[in-house]
Parts: C-alpha cells; structure tokens; sequence
C-alpha cells in the first residue's frame, strides 16, 4: 500500500520480514510503544511503514540486552530518569562484558600461559592476612575471611574473590585474603583498590598449580621490561562448588597490576 508516495506494510508482512510474531507487535501497540502510520477504521487494517519497522528493531534490541517492557517504555519516554536507566544500561554493558570475558576465559587449555593485557576493576574489599603453610590453609583461610565478610552484610555479588601475595617470591604463602564488598562497608578490614592496567594468564587447573603461571608472568614483564605496581593476584573465577572436585577445570586468573 502507498500512503503520500511512501510504501506501507500489512501486520502480517511486517511479522514475516522481522520474524516476530503479530501478537508481539500488537502488545508494543498496546503499551504505547508503536504506532501504525495508518489504520483503516472502516476495515482495522494496520499498515506500518519503514520508520515503523525501525522503531521495532529497536525495542527488540533492547528487549535482547535484558530491558523488559515496561523499561523499554521508560527509556523511550521517561525524560525525567535519564541517569537512571543510563545506569542501567551501562550495568547490562558490564554484565555482557563479564559473560564474553568469562567464554573466554573457558576457552583456555590447561598449559597455555599466554599473557594478555586487561584492567583490573575498582574494589572495596574486607581482607585479611595470612601466613600458610600450603595451599589447603590458604583455601580454609580464604574460606574463613569470606565468611566473617558475608557476617558483614555488605559481600559485593558481582566482583570476584582473590589473593595477593604479599612477598615477592612466589613460593611464600604470605596471602592478603581479599572479598569485595559493597562501598558503604566500614571496618578495619576495608582496604580500597584502584582500577589500574594489568597483565594476567588464566590458568586452568588444580590451585597447587598457581605458582607456575606467576612464575611465568614475572618472567615476561621482567624480560619486556613493565613496570610492576602491586602484588600478583589470583582472581578466583572458577572452581568448588562449581567445578566440584575437577579441580583440573579450575579456572584462576592470575594478574599483576602494572604501569600504564
């Protein structure tokens, strides 16, 4: 159909050519999010035009990003909250990030010591500091600070648990235990890590394993000659419960903050 020299689009071609169903476009009809350039009221035919089918593919972006409905509508039309659900997105940016990273992450074999560059998020942390023996007190250690972190009531649910060793030869357990927590957590145990540039191995397998990624990492930024500014951490990101005791698919990022 031409409506003015601009050709329209029945609601069954337009569900046809974006792969929706009709019900889906009469619901964003319903909810104020679409309007039909034209609607025939002697017959209720609904034509949609190509700016139609744009604004479509827009909320259905949104929709896949994890946006239910109702915050479409808000991101449309809600002038007055823009910080809000600019926030909002930037938080399904972070997460989308995360779950690429984290594919990645999965990806790796057990062996390969590739060094690669990342950046190591802002964190408020409750630490503490440990002298172990082996790598069994250092896990019942890290055990014990996560759980007088969680009595806290302050665990952050999306930064990653690590360790830092605290002496530079990487054969000492001399480990700062660390949990992020939420801003707002007060006590002596708070310590406050700056974001900063980093270089990281992901290591897959048993922690007892660990030391040879850090030995590998200080080997190259001692042979490019970086310039590190913190201790070698292992960043927890995969293993008991998940990985129960296939302790061979552990996955540990070890990482040393570095200059910029």
């Amino acid at each position: 159909m031409k409506k003015h020299g601009e050709e329209l689009f029945q609601i069954g071609e337009v569900a046809k050519i974006l792969g929706i169903t009709r019900k889906t476009i009469l619901v964003y009809e319903n909810m104020g999010l679409l309007t039909p350039a034209l609607k025939d009221r002697e017959s209720g035919y609904r034509y949609y035009s190509a700016d139609n089918m744009t604004q479509i593919r827009s909320i259905r972006s949104l929709q896949a990003l994890g946006l239910t409905l109702k915050e479409v509508s808000e991101y449309y039309y809600d002038t007055e909250n823009i910080d809000a659900h600019l926030q909002r997105l930037m938080d399904l940016r972070t997460t989308l990030d995360r779950n690429i990273q984290m594919l990645q992450v999965r990806s790796t074999k057990q062996g390969d010591l590739t060094v690669r560059k990342t950046n190591l998020p802002r964190h408020t942390c409750f630490c503490r500091r440990y002298q172990c023996r082996d790598t069994t007190e250092a896990a019942y250690n890290l055990r014990d600070t996560y759980i007088a972190a969680a009595h806290t009531g302050k665990l952050s649910m999306l930064d990653r648990m690590f360790t830092m060793r605290m002496k530079q030869d990487p054969n000492v357990l001399d480990l700062m235990c660390c949990i992020p927590v939420d801003d707002s957590f007060e006590g002596p145990e708070r310590v406050e890590f700056a974001e900063t540039p980093a270089l990281c191995i992901y290591y897959r397998g048993p922690y007892e394993g660990i030391t040879t990624a850090i030995q590998a990492l200080d080997a190259h930024t001692k042979e490019t000659g970086v310039e590190v500014t913190g201790p070698f951490r292992s960043i927890y990101l995969e293993g008991p419960p998940n990985r129960r005791e296939s302790s061979a698919d552990y996955i540990t990022q070890i990482a040393v903050p570095i200059k910029g």
